[in-house]
């Protein structure tokens, strides 16, 4: 009977929906082989809008578990310590594994208690853009006791070698994947019953952005070169926005005043943006901070060029004048140049569409990613052994 690796992972937010971080656990857990076993806790103010507790594959080596805890400092965290404590000295856990700020001080805290009898790992998504203050203070401090760290981007690992003077042996780039099968080029006559199902008239153009609905996202910005380009191409263009947040209000208000509502639809939270993007003629993103963005390969994946802007990761999966066009965060001139730079010539915006697809064959395909973490999970329990 073979060994298998026993894994607990610890994430602040949930697994599948609604962002990247989600998505790619998701795609992760989705696809491990039995030779792990995996507990995953998630820390949530209410359910998963997506997935219930319980296995969440059907051989049942993944199982998922709420917990309700958005403070450190709460009855409900020390009853979960407690637990966790059990779950690992019980099953006899070999790695633990987590994401984001609270998760990774639980990761600290059994560190201490339990030694070298498990290895501690942590997975940065992003570049700290909400690290601020003490918190920065205490995570910069407990990054130092982790065994490893995996990252979506270079930009991530470097920034984890500057600011956190973290040893480059102990970082591993792994690239998000995703289920290329599922964002593959569709035939013209399932796009003309994929645009019946949505509702989408025939001839309307779209320019579609995937993301929470929050200021690191830099909506503003795209609205506000949107509203521009609609002075040229307002008949045939629709601006799609797939995600909900704090700024929804604020960004329809905007909207409104420029006199575009008609051109924008917000769709909140959607579970089928693979289908979104399969009508999709753009995919475009304004965001100000960026580890490895999801919804920016699944648009490469569906064949759709790229607008997005040059920080973090965004590099790793555009080349610009490739697969499509980069531009400064915050720069509303440079984001209306690119739209119009691909609107206006139908050969480059088919040219990069065809790069963007062969970019997501050969970096981003989900069994590469799954692939790669796991050899790492198990090289990290040979060590220990």
């Amino acid at each position: 009977m073979k060994e298998t690796c026993k894994i607990v992972i610890i994430t602040d937010t949930y697994v599948g929906m609604p962002g990247g971080s989600e998505r790619h656990l998701f795609n992760f857990l989705s696809g491990i082989s039995d030779e792990f076993e995996v507990d995953v806790y998630q820390f949530l103010p209410a359910g998963n809008p997506m997935l219930e507790d319980g296995p969440i594959v059907k051989e049942g080596h993944v199982v998922l578990h709420s917990r309700p805890i958005t403070r450190i400092l709460s009855i409900s965290y020390f009853i979960f310590l407690a637990t966790l404590i059990f779950h690992i000295k019980v099953k006899k856990i070999d790695i633990v594994v987590s994401y984001h700020e609270k998760s990774e001080i639980t990761n600290y805290l059994m560190k201490l208690i339990f030694g070298d009898r498990i290895t501690s790992i942590t997975s940065k998504r992003d570049l700290g853009f909400k690290l601020k203050g003490r918190l920065l203070n205490i995570i910069r401090y407990i990054n130092t006791t982790f065994d490893g760290f995996t990252a979506p981007s270079s930009s991530i690992k470097n920034w984890l070698i500057k600011d956190f003077n973290v040893s480059e042996s102990k970082i591993h780039v792994v690239n998000n994947g995703v289920d290329l099968s599922s964002y593959a080029p569709i035939k013209e006559e399932e796009l003309v019953a994929v645009r019946n199902k949505l509702g989408v008239k025939s001839g309307q153009k779209l320019m579609t952005c995937v993301g929470c609905l929050k200021p690191v996202k830099g909506h503003k910005y795209l609205i506000s070169a949107f509203a521009e380009f609609l002075n040229i191409y307002k008949g045939q263009w629709k601006l799609i926005l797939l995600g909900d947040g704090e700024l929804r209000q604020e960004l329809e208000k905007q909207a409104m005043e420029l006199g575009i509502s008609e051109n924008i639809c917000f769709l909140g939270y959607q579970t089928n943006v693979h289908e979104w993007l399969s009508i999709s003629n753009i995919v475009i993103s304004a965001t100000l901070s960026e580890g490895l963005s999801n919804a920016l390969i699944e648009g490469c994946a569906a064949g759709c060029p790229v607008i997005a802007t040059n920080v973090g990761g965004n590099p790793e999966i555009v080349s610009n004048g490739v697969n499509g066009i980069l531009v400064e965060p915050e720069n509303k001139s440079q984001l209306l140049k690119a739209m119009l730079t691909l609107v206006g010539d139908e050969t480059l915006l088919a040219a990069m569409g065809n790069n963007a697809r062969e970019k997501a064959l050969t970096n981003f395909s989900n069994l590469r990613m799954i692939n790669s973490l796991e050899s790492i999970y198990k090289d990290y329990k040979n060590k220990r052994n």
